[in-house]
């Protein structure tokens, strides 16, 4: 009689849930999957990671440019065209991320990716100076000198076999953001092995793996597999470095008697703590910033600039891999800065002069954008780009399908630089920064270390086709399951 009292009431949940989900589904104006009793629609995207995305273009065909779906009891809505993106990113009334931003927080803590409100205001004007070009000028001799080291590791492999990039790039990503964000080196290139640089693929591979498979994206279910035991390990890593990097610093502006950026000749472009000491001796309305607040910022340019810029690096040099006459077009453009000395640095004000080269990389970043997918949270019920939004949704932006739009771009799938010569038919078709008040505010930063590394590489190689073809896997950032592959011949 238990039993079946029991199973009576399991039954009613679950007939409360369905019907709960599909009226609700009816307070929006788009198409999308019936959802099935509790689940919804999340058992459509148990997929591997490599089918994510051609999973969301199948159901843009199947249900429109704009399609709901439901993560157990929440709603998501899918936008794939820029028309319905244009006044969701543009005001500063939906600012707040998507849910899956949630599973980056014990790792980044409220930083200013992850934070929103006031809250993010405060950071973001106050971080916004870090990026000064006063402050860029400081980190180009950091991005030379690594990059000087990947170049003479790709020499050694620079004899027809095939590379696979995305390793190998990310350690001098890892060694640039390191040594330009916290000041100090770890050798991220030299100790691949390193606890640390482990830790950090660790976490990344979990967010991702949560963000993607919907049961994971359940705490109540994380919280009792050992993978959280796994995260739990990698985040203590992870934080004690940074802690370890501020609190060195810290007493080293204290035994200086430093307590303020206007007390500091040392702070600005000749000094390379200059974005950890604008952390350390700044106030934010008024107060200065605690420890942890310091570590979650660190951490969270960290993250930022680490996986993004590999990502970018690596199918830049894939796509080159294909299009040996542009290739050539860079080189030609480098000689006419480099003159004669094709092998000292770039000063700051050549790498502006690289117009070819930049829009080789916008084209590049359109095909293949570094960060697929970004998500914003509604909430209030609201009417949006013609959409009718419930408030709690999580509204995931597929910047990969927006920027492969045919009617944006003509023959979307091929590589054509040139296209960037005239202004794009829609500001929002290119998305590869993010757009409006929560645009990548290190984007700058990114320019230079893209720009440093794609122009080393074509000065020292040719850049040859492999014949192993990327399978495209959206986790945090655009990667591959098959690797990204090329060639290289040493160029002289």
């Amino acid at each position: 009689m238990i039993l079946l009292l029991v199973s009576v009431i399991i039954v009613l949940l679950l007939l409360a849930s369905w019907i709960s989900m599909i009226r609700e589904n009816k307070r929006f104006n788009i198409k999308g999957p019936t959802p099935l009793p509790l689940i919804g629609n999340a058992h459509l995207f148990i997929v591997k990671s490599s089918e994510f995305l051609n999973l969301i273009h199948k159901l843009s065909l199947k249900y429109g440019q704009a399609f709901r779906v439901h993560f157990f009891l929440r709603p998501y809505v899918v936008l794939t065209h820029p028309k319905y993106v244009e006044e969701l990113v543009s005001t500063m009334e939906h600012i707040t991320k998507g849910r899956s931003y949630s599973f980056l927080s014990d790792w980044l803590g409220q930083g200013v990716l992850t934070t929103t409100g006031q809250k993010w205001k405060s950071q973001r004007k106050f971080l916004t100076p870090a990026f000064h070009f006063n402050i860029l000028q400081n980190f180009l001799p950091v991005f030379c000198k690594n990059q000087r080291v990947l170049t003479e590791k790709l020499k050694k492999m620079a004899d027809g076999r095939n590379v696979d990039l995305f390793p190998i790039v990310a350690l001098t990503a890892l060694d640039n953001v390191n040594e330009s964000i916290m000041g100090v080196s770890i050798d991220a290139q030299e100790q691949s092995h390193s606890v640390y640089v482990q830790a950090i693929d660790v976490l990344s591979r979990i967010v991702s793996m949560r963000i993607q498979i919907p049961f994971l994206g359940e705490d109540a279910i994380f919280n009792l597999l050992p993978i959280k035991t796994k995260q739990d390990k990698a985040l203590k890593v992870v934080h004690d470095q940074t802690t370890r990097v501020i609190n060195t610093r810290r007493q080293e502006l204290k035994n200086l008697n430093i307590t303020s950026l206007n007390a500091s000749d040392d702070v600005g472009i000749k000094n390379k703590h200059a974005f950890l000491d604008l952390l350390l001796l700044s106030d934010i309305d008024g107060h200065k910033i605690d420890d942890v607040s310091v570590r979650e910022q660190v951490d969270t340019f960290m993250f930022a600039g680490h996986d993004t810029t590999t990502s970018g690096i690596a199918y830049t040099l894939y796509l080159l891999s294909k299009h040996r006459d542009v290739q050539e077009k860079i080189y030609e453009e480098l000689k006419t800065i480099f003159n004669d000395d094709m092998h000292r640095d770039p000063t700051y004000q050549e790498l502006q002069q690289m117009k070819y080269l930049e829009m080789v990389l916008k084209e590049s970043l359109r095909i293949c954008p570094p960060v697929p997918l970004i998500e914003r949270r509604i909430t209030k019920d609201c009417e949006v780009g013609g959409i009718k939004f419930v408030k709690g949704t999580s509204v995931m932006i597929d910047i990969y399908q927006i920027q492969r739009q045919p009617d944006l771009f003509d023959d979307p799938l091929e590589f054509r630089p040139e296209r960037f010569e005239k202004p794009l038919k829609s500001a929002f078709s290119w998305l590869a920064f993010s757009a409006g008040p929560r645009n990548c505010i290190g984007q700058k930063f990114a320019w230079m270390e893209l720009k440093i590394t794609i122009s080393e590489i074509v000065k020292n190689f040719v850049i040859l086709p492999s014949d192993l073809v990327p399978e495209y896997s959206a986790d945090l950032v655009l990667r591959s399951e098959t690797g990204v592959h090329v060639k290289l011949r040493p160029r002289n």
